[in-house]
């Protein structure tokens, strides 16, 4: 994430083709983006476990859709929003990007799973 207001080669030279360029990071723009991604991802836990109950998915199926709608979820927010360059927005490995409050959905999706289940199949 260059920021090219930041004016980082001033009075240098003509940069040469081996320097390594600088990267400007703005913190609050950083915290930013990966609360909104979490704040994504916790909705998408929500609606999904809604889904699901509906569908009436009992078991490893349930399981199954939490797994394809999150892994559709940030697929999606790495394509669309990030434009492939996850590690300029976030500054996170793949594997903290996947599993950031991945226990924190996986409960809410299980509590809205069931409170759907039961509504639709049991009352």
């Amino acid at each position: 994430m260059m920021d090219p207001m930041a004016n980082l080669d001033a009075g240098a030279a003509a940069p040469s083709a081996d320097d390594d360029e600088k990267d400007v990071i703005d913190f609050s723009t950083l915290r930013l983006n990966v609360q909104r991604i979490d704040k994504t991802k916790s909705v998408m836990g929500i609606a999904s476990g809604c889904v699901a109950g509906i569908l009436g998915l009992t078991g490893w199926e349930g399981l199954v859709c939490f797994a394809i709608l999150q892994s559709i979820v940030l697929l999606s927010l790495w394509a669309f929003k990030m434009n492939f360059r996850l590690y300029a927005c976030t500054r996170q490995s793949w594997f903290s990007y996947i599993s950031a409050n991945l226990q924190q959905n996986a409960l809410s999706f299980t509590l809205f799973w069931t409170l759907f289940y039961g509504l639709v199949y049991l009352y």
